[in-house]
């Protein structure tokens, strides 16, 4: 940028997303050859074009020399047209990247505030589901990395509802917010394992488990993407009482977990 002033160019800023997630899953051997498979693919497909970095953890930045901003979002959307995977002990997995760019000079006249503007619009593509990417535009405000933690993870965690998260293949309990822990009289997450044993078939009261599913499954069906509606008892865990709740499911397809169900319950009068 020194040396060419004024001459049009892009920054990026590009993220591998839920790193977290790998390393947790699989372990941060498989997190580090899912960062090096990414840093090769951003090499391949930029490092002629201009400069790949690594800021830290899973975030890249890529300079695209006597780049114009159309030229630059046509280079980044062939990158998204590319399938995704890092290879792990024999296992191919897929994995999704967000991507925000700004261009130089008229967004940025500095390296600073042109990566700046990148880091706006990458925060404005993780706040509407990640995945994609989106050029910088003046309406974008940052307001700073943290926020972004707070939109999503205490979002799930403070819901005025019980929410909670399992896999659909064994039943494991993945997440589960505070409302939940309140309704079965549980202090803390470790204290609702302790009586359900991570599993849902724990949370839900023993004479309603089978009748539950089968109307989960029959409502769900073959689909990877499907709503089911259920009524059943949990049972809390100091008095025991049983409370009759309204269960919304939402299955979804997510590529490390699997299929997971994403659940509401809203407690409900007693059937007479």
């Amino acid at each position: 940028m020194d040396k060419h002033k004024g001459e049009p160019s892009v920054g990026a800023l590009i993220d591998s997303d839920d790193l977290k997630y790998i390393n947790d899953l699989y372990g941060h051997d498989a997190g580090d050859a899912a960062l090096k498979t990414f840093a090769k693919v951003l090499e391949d497909n930029f490092g002629k074009l201009g400069k790949v970095c690594r800021n830290g953890g899973d975030e890249f930045a890529v300079f695209l020399k006597r780049t114009t901003r159309t030229e630059g979002r046509a280079i980044f959307k062939k990158l998204f047209r590319q399938k995704l995977t890092f290879s792990y002990q024999g296992k191919d997995y897929p994995y999704t990247i967000s991507l925000g760019f700004a261009a130089y000079p008229d967004q940025g006249a500095s390296r600073e505030e042109l990566l700046n503007k990148a880091d706006a619009a990458l925060y404005a593509v993780k706040m509407t589901g990640k995945g994609t990417m989106a050029a910088y535009h003046p309406d974008m405000v940052k307001e700073g990395r943290a926020q972004l933690g707070f939109n999503l993870r205490d979002l799930a965690v403070n819901l005025p509802g019980a929410f909670f998260i399992y896999r659909a293949d064994d039943g494991k309990i993945i997440f589960a917010n505070r409302e939940l822990l309140r309704i079965t009289e549980c202090s803390s997450m470790e204290a609702l394992i302790e009586i359900i044993g991570w599993e849902v078939r724990g949370l839900i009261a023993p004479e309603d488990y089978a009748e539950a599913v089968e109307s989960c499954d029959q409502q769900v069906g073959d689909s990877d993407d499907a709503v089911a509606h259920m009524d059943y008892h949990v049972i809390t865990k100091e008095t025991h009482k049983r409370i009759y709740v309204h269960a919304v499911a939402h299955m979804a397809k997510n590529p490390y977990f699997g299929q997971i169900y994403y659940v509401i319950l809203s407690p409900k009068p007693e059937q007479k």
